[in-house]
């Protein structure tokens, strides 16, 4: 999930907190339903201290209605494909955090090989999302530090959920955005804590 700073005792304003630059809602209503108690209202939150947000999700909601050009208008079912072809866009233009990845992440050359021909022109007639749309996307999540993915039951319920997944955990690894404020926190929000 988000790192919307839920196990510090300051909040968003802990001086150990860092606002996200981008969040990316991936299948994700956070504003209507919140099965893994995340409350949508953290985002609104975030939004009003400077946070933007890209929405991957065939229906204009709420949120994608904000996210402007950041709205990925993803054919049910392409989302793997999608995440692929934005993973290509990081690797060939060395987007990745190398830091990062030489201390955290095993497999940065075999990831790059196995998305060496996942293009966004490729991913295109799956996804219905434009190539340069894709392209900036993947630029748009990988510079701007430190930025999150949140997805929502549109990735766990479809038949290549887990595969479109790991792809969008290895989308946040290489970028240096695990477990770090403002990032993806691998810790549980303090919403289950004392259950």
């Amino acid at each position: 999930e988000l790192d919307y700073a839920g196990g510090l005792e300051g909040g968003y304003d802990d001086p150990e907190y860092c606002v996200p630059e981008l969040m990316i809602l991936w299948g994700k209503m956070p504003l209507a339903s919140n099965p893994d108690g995340f409350f949508g209202h953290a985002v609104i939150d975030l939004m009003k201290r400077g946070m933007k947000v890209a929405v991957v999700d065939p229906q204009l909601t709420w949120l994608a209605a904000r996210a402007g050009e950041d709205w990925l208008r993803v054919r049910p079912g392409g989302d793997g494909a999608l995440a692929m072809a934005m993973l290509k866009v990081i690797c060939d233009e060395k987007l990745y955090d190398q830091e990062f990845c030489d201390k955290w992440v095993y497999g940065l050359d075999e990831l790059a090989e196995r998305v060496a021909d996942k293009t966004p022109e490729w991913a295109e007639p799956i996804t219905w999302v434009p190539a340069d749309v894709i392209r900036g996307a993947a630029r748009a999540f990988a510079m701007n530090a430190p930025s999150s993915i949140m997805w929502g039951l549109a990735i766990d319920t479809q038949q290549n959920g887990a595969q479109a997944g790991q792809a969008l955990l290895a989308l946040g690894a290489i970028c240096g955005y695990m477990d770090v404020p403002g990032g993806i926190t691998l810790a549980l929000p303090s919403s289950f804590m004392g259950r």
